[in-house]
């Protein structure tokens, strides 16, 4: 048999009917036809050594015909060999050996064929009838059965019904008898129709078999495009890995310096300054601030990646919101020269009020960045069962043909010098991002020239949210014991000049078995721990060795520069206080506020003392 192999595209030629002779310039073709025959061949040479015995049986019984057996015989042993010589060449039913095959088959069927028409010259009797309707009962018999088994390929069926059949009908001429006419006239008749069918059902078998080539070269086509799209799409995963672990790298490297300046910045601002160094330090405090911001853009978008932002909704009322991003931003507008309003609401939404300040904190930011003159509006209109936000501006506008592209990460119009005022790119990224998360959509309207307004829909809340408990005054930190983590001399130094400038009591240790050698001598209240430390240890597991050795729970923060989705879900995943880095002095202190009146509500310590000692 023949492989299913992908060979070139097969072209159909109508002409192939008139042949004799199969085309060797065909192959695959050809091979393909001898294939088919072959499956059936046993069954014909063994259903032809039948028929002729049966009918060598019929004409002996009806007379003294004693050549029957003989012929019958014959026609066994023909049927033998061509079987047994087609065992011999299926071996060579291959693309190279087909004509050969073809040739012998044809070859073998010729014969056969013969000998059937000689059994037709031999014993056709016109005297007797039964004989006559015998006779060519099983040639015709004989004829169909090979139509159905050889017109695979045209010229091998035409090598069997041509020897079997023109010695009818040369016989029926012999006999001179004009009673046998119609069947002198039907003979060749039938012929031609048996080769019209034949020819017929070799070019049905021709396309079936283009199609299955056809079908087979697509196959293998789409098997190496799979493949090449396969490499294409693992290649390209390795690439986006390799770009990830970059920018988590670059990020975590930029971090840490920028980390130890703002806490540095912060102890000299402390300091005595003239006028003039005090200028100076405010412009690198807003240079730092400036770098700080990108970074955090950066790092909203990889949690967004991570997954790790889970929305925590409840009913909130919108305007102390509006009320405290006006306050925020008014200041920033006002020095561009821009009107910045809020419309007062009475609108109290369900949802995570930490997201919506965010998307609204990116969407306000963008349109103070993008506009020279006017002003930006935030309002908040209600429908029947949602409130639809809203953030107008007065800037450039955006392009029709950019109201899709402008949600792509680091997409930014009109800034092709990157100029780092104008951010990374990815405030819409984010703010898209954080819609979904929340299971809205951010739609816009904007005419380029005139302004553009950004909304999405947020649900209204039934339930009468919750008063915000009041906000305590900072607590102060003297004598707070603290223990730094952190494998970085720089920070080190920095926390232990902020943490000092407190009036805290600290250690600083470079590595987890440094931090438990010092807990002998000093027991901490507060641990504040890298998340990243020297032997491939971290934050969190040096934390929890710390914990198990004094034998109860000390209060902690970890700070992390890693924005990695992976490192982002196992330190969310660890539980405790996580900050990033560069962590804001005030911000810190507020989170080791809050941590203290934490733990003091539940009973823990405090500067190594119980809850009652110290109070």
């Amino acid at each position: 048999m023949i492989a299913d192999q992908a060979p070139p595209r097969v072209r159909e030629d109508r002409s192939q009917g008139l042949r004799l002779l199969p085309r060797f310039d065909e192959p695959r073709l050809l091979a393909a036809q001898m294939a088919l025959i072959d499956q059936s061949f046993g069954i014909a040479m063994l259903g032809c050594s039948l028929a002729a015995f049966i009918l060598a049986a019929g004409l002996t019984l009806s007379g003294d015909r004693p050549g029957a057996l003989p012929w019958a015989c014959a026609m066994a042993v023909a049927c033998a060999v061509a079987y047994f010589g087609r065992l011999a060449l299926t071996g060579r039913l291959t693309e190279a050996g087909a004509a050969r095959y073809a040739r012998g088959m044809t070859a073998m069927l010729v014969l056969i064929g013969a000998l059937w028409g000689l059994v037709a010259w031999l014993y056709l009797d016109v005297r007797t009838p039964a004989v006559v309707i015998c006779v060519l009962s099983l040639i015709a018999g004989m004829s169909a059965a090979a139509l159905a088994v050889f017109s695979a390929c045209l010229p091998v069926a035409i090598g069997f019904f041509v020897p079997s059949i023109v010695p009818v009908w040369i016989a029926f001429l012999a006999t001179g008898d004009i009673e046998y006419l119609p069947m002198f006239l039907g003979t060749p008749l039938y012929l031609f129709v048996l080769i019209m069918f034949a020819r017929n059902y070799s070019r049905v078998a021709r396309h079936a078999i283009a199609l299955r080539f056809e079908n087979v070269e697509l196959i293998s086509q789409l098997r190496e495009q799979t493949a090449r799209a396969e490499a294409a799409q693992h290649e390209a995963e390795q690439a986006s890995r390799a770009k990830s672990v970059f920018l988590a790298s670059a990020s975590h490297d930029l971090r840490q310096p920028l980390h130890a300046m703002g806490l540095f910045l912060v102890s000299l601002g402390r300091t005595a300054l003239d006028e003039r160094q005090r200028q100076l330090l405010a412009h690198i405090e807003a240079s730092s601030g400036a770098a700080r911001e990108m970074l955090n853009s950066l790092l909203d978008f990889s949690k967004l990646e991570a997954g790790v932002i889970t929305p925590r909704p409840r009913p909130f009322r919108l305007q102390p919101l509006l009320h405290k991003l006006e306050n925020e931003f008014a200041p920033q507008a006002d020095a561009r020269g821009l009107v910045y309003r809020t419309r007062d609401t009475t609108t109290t939404l369900y949802g995570d009020p930490t997201l919506v300040e965010l998307v609204l904190r990116n969407l306000i930011a963008n349109a103070i960045r993008y506009t020279r003159h006017g002003g930006v509006l935030v309002a908040c209109r209600q429908r029947r069962l949602h409130a639809v936000i809203e953030v107008w501006d007065t800037g450039i506008g955006i392009p029709a043909a950019q109201h899709r592209e402008i949600f792509r990460e680091f997409h930014q119009l009109g800034n092709p010098e990157r100029d780092q005022r104008k951010g990374l790119g990815l405030g819409l990224a984010i703010v898209d991002g954080l819609a979904r998360t929340m299971r809205t959509r951010v739609t816009l309207g904007s005419r380029p020239g005139r302004g553009s307004v950004f909304r999405f829909g947020m649900p209204l809340a039934w339930n009468t949210p919750e008063d915000t408990p009041r906000q305590l005054a900072p607590r102060g930190l003297d004598g707070l014991r603290v223990l730094v983590i952190d494998d970085d001399e720089a920070i080190r130094t920095a926390m232990s000049e902020l943490l000092g400038a407190w009036q805290c009591e600290r250690r600083t240790a470079e590595s987890e078995d440094e931090a438990l050698a010092m807990l002998a001598a000093f027991q901490p209240a507060l641990v504040l721990a890298d998340y990243r430390l020297r032997g491939h240890r971290t934050g969190q597991e040096a934390l929890d060795a710390i914990r198990q050795q004094l034998g109860r729970h000390v209060p902690a923060i970890i700070i992390t520069g890693d924005t990695a989705a992976d490192r982002l879900r196992s330190a969310h995943a660890a539980g405790t206080l996580l900050l990033h880095k560069p962590v804001v002095p005030q911000e810190l202190h507020a989170a080791i506020d809050s941590l203290l009146r934490e733990a003091i509500a539940q009973g823990e310590t405090r500067h190594g003392q119980p809850q009652a000692e110290a109070e």
